[in-house]
């Protein structure tokens, strides 16, 4: 019987300048990202990396995403998640959750952000 794996990657920090507003744009702010992929289980053991997905490949591609600055959270997400299913064709499933320490809403105690979800 196949199941699925999940692959995450969960609490990156990454300091970037997404967003619409002029301030957000120059100064910057710190977001927070979590990632879950998941895709089929081998009916067998998996001993080599390339019978998986590479974290490290996965959190390469973040890195260069949160880098190039977007006006709006959902265009990052769509763009995260279309590059890593290009990348990896067996997901079966994508979820991000996008977001900002610190949004420029006044009397804000909190975050704000986006999640996407694809199944495939």
């Amino acid at each position: 019987m196949q199941g699925q794996i999940t692959l995450t990657l969960l609490d990156l920090r990454f300091f970037a300048y997404h967003g619409l507003y002029e301030k957000e744009q120059q100064e910057g702010q710190h977001f927070l990202v979590d990632l879950w992929i998941t895709y089929p289980e081998l009916d067998k053991t998996v001993h080599q990396l390339d019978q998986t997905l590479d974290y490290t490949v996965v959190f390469g591609k973040l890195k260069e995403q949160m880098a190039n600055p977007r006006h709006l959270l959902e265009d990052l997400a769509q763009s995260i998640l279309s590059e890593l299913k290009e990348l990896f064709p067996p997901i079966t499933e994508i979820r991000i959750h996008i977001q900002k320490e610190s949004a420029p809403v006044s009397d804000l105690d909190g975050r704000l952000g986006v999640q996407l979800t694809r199944q495939y």
